[in-house]
């Protein structure tokens, strides 16, 4: 198969491209073979692969949440009738897209954005960045689109079409194959519910020994292991290290303790406690205790053990008494 000349196939592209300039401001109606919709949920998900022809069209919906998503990936396996007729199509983003894209629709009007000519190998590569900050960088291998496309309506309007005169019907009843996937940020979520031993006092929450404010909705960081810790003169301190996965929400319970000290008592069934020559009935649970000196005796019988704690705030303490049998053989 011939090549069209390169000066040809040059004019007639940048008759497509000036006609694309000058209808970006006042818009421009056109007919499509076909819709293909893409539809994009939430988190992680799969990529979709689909097959249009070289006059179709694609509309890529977005979710209402874009914490993740960053940018659209689209790789484009190119046939051979295609690649060798060099700049036969080309591939346009359109804004201001009227109708709402739809699989029974076939003629829309919008505003061109964005447009490049297919090149001339079997495989493209195009990123189409949604945000302005965005980790997305091209290379060799990808092109990055230089426009933001306009997702007010949640979705991305993405058009193929011959960009040249005289192309043969081999490349015109042409197919391509067509993946496309989201770009998510290398971020995730982490939501932390504290617990407290009775009605909520303050505390401050630090996550990689950075301060942060409490928020329900939780914190978006980059994915990977972080530090939690909480501070309080109410509570006894927290620790935590949790690992964030990249577009997912990683829960973090925290139950606070009261910095009130505890004492836990344990002692054998009929064991009669005393704490301080008060009888206590609070065995084998903890309960709270007042800072300072503290006597503890055990009566079993005839046989009595006292012993004295001295208890400091923010600790637990256990006081068991334990009744062993030891049998020796000589």
């Amino acid at each position: 198969m011939k090549r069209v000349p390169d000066i040809f196939t040059r004019i007639i592209l940048s008759a497509v491209v000036a006609a694309g300039i000058q209808n970006s401001a006042a818009g421009e109606t056109f007919r499509i073979r076909k819709l293909f919709p893409v539809t994009f949920s939430e988190g992680i998900q799969n990529e979709q692969t689909i097959t249009t022809g070289i006059n179709d069209s694609i509309s890529v919906f977005l979710p209402d949440d874009m914490t993740y998503i960053e940018g659209i990936e689209v790789k484009m396996e190119i046939p051979d009738g295609i690649a060798a007729w060099r700049d036969s199509v080309a591939c346009s983003l359109y804004d201001s897209i009227t109708p709402v894209p739809d699989i029974s629709q076939i003629d829309y009007s919008g505003v061109r954005s964005f447009v490049r000519p297919l090149p001339n190998r079997l495989s493209w590569i195009l990123q189409i960045p949604l945000k302005a900050q965005n980790s997305i960088r091209e290379s060799p291998y990808t092109t990055k689109v230089d426009v933001i496309p306009d997702i007010k309506r949640h979705f991305v309007f993405i058009r193929l079409q011959p960009a040249m005169k005289g192309i043969p019907e081999e490349a015109l009843a042409a197919q391509l194959k067509i993946t496309i996937k989201p770009l998510l940020a290398n971020k995730g979520k982490l939501h932390i519910t504290p617990s407290f031993p009775e009605r909520e006092k303050p505390y401050t929450l630090f996550i990689d020994n950075k301060e942060m404010q409490i928020s329900a909705a939780g914190y978006l960081l980059d994915t990977g292991v972080h530090d939690i810790s909480v501070v309080s003169e109410f509570y006894r301190g927290e620790s935590r290290t949790v690992r964030v996965e990249q577009a997912k929400t990683t829960e973090l319970a925290i139950d606070l303790k009261s910095v009130n000290p505890t004492l836990l008592i344990t002692a054998p069934d009929n064991t009669v406690v005393y704490l301080d020559d008060v009888q206590c009935d609070k065995i084998g649970k903890p309960f709270d205790v007042s800072e300072g000196e503290h006597k503890v005796r055990f009566l079993i019988g005839d046989y009595e053990v006292i012993r004295t704690i001295v208890i400091q705030k923010g600790k637990s303490y256990t006081a068991a008494l334990s009744v062993d049998l030891k049998i020796t053989e000589e």
